[in-house]
């Protein structure tokens, strides 16, 4: 199954993940709200980049996948201004730079990475109570993740040879890519806000 090759191609990033300071804390619900803010900003920088990236995408590979669904930079928008962030300086929060994509596989590949994290963001949802309705993007696709998920699984099912080559690579890529942007998370917020003053 191309699902597990693509595990095990990000396994080892994926696993330090769970180490991240910020995710760790999310995870076990100690997170103060000074950095919860900055683990959000830091965040949209990401998903706002590959929000941008998935419309840019072929009209062969969008067909059926419902991609405006899976956004979530806009969800990451919502509950920074349910923490006090003004709108403007969400826009001006800057975003990651990814490697550019290019066929079905890569785009697949890549957005395995995303899909997959809204699995464990449910679990740190509940976690994060205390921040009441803030976490529509630790909740992801709510309901309809189930259907989504269905949906993105059996597209990826149908890679076989050089496409499943490229969709492994560019799943490690966007895992990398997201490992390092998220190396910056704390102090996110502030740097923007002293950028903007």
């Amino acid at each position: 199954m191309i699902r597990e090759r693509l595990k095990a191609a990000t396994n080892e990033v994926h696993e330090r993940l769970h180490g991240h300071e910020g995710f760790a804390a999310a995870a076990a619900g100690t997170i103060s709200a000074p950095d919860y803010r900055d683990l959000l900003a830091r965040l949209h920088g990401f998903h706002a980049a590959f929000d941008a990236q998935m419309t840019c995408a072929p009209v062969a590979f969008a067909q059926n996948l419902e991609l405006p669904a899976r956004a979530r930079a806009g969800l990451l928008a919502q509950d920074l201004t349910g923490r006090g962030v003004a709108a403007e300086t969400t826009a001006r929060l800057p975003r990651a730079e990814l490697v550019a994509l290019h066929s079905e596989g890569e785009y697949l590949g890549a957005l395995y990475v995303v899909e997959g994290s809204t699995m464990g963001g449910i679990i740190i949802a509940r976690a994060l109570a205390a921040f009441g309705a803030d976490r529509r993007f630790y909740f992801g696709h709510g309901a309809d993740h189930g259907r989504l998920w269905r949906v993105f699984a059996a597209r990826l099912e149908t890679l076989d040879g050089e496409a499943a080559e490229a969709a492994e690579r560019a799943a490690a890529s966007v895992f990398a890519a997201f490992e390092t942007w998220m190396t910056g998370w704390r102090g996110a917020l502030a740097r923007t806000l002293g950028e903007a003053a």
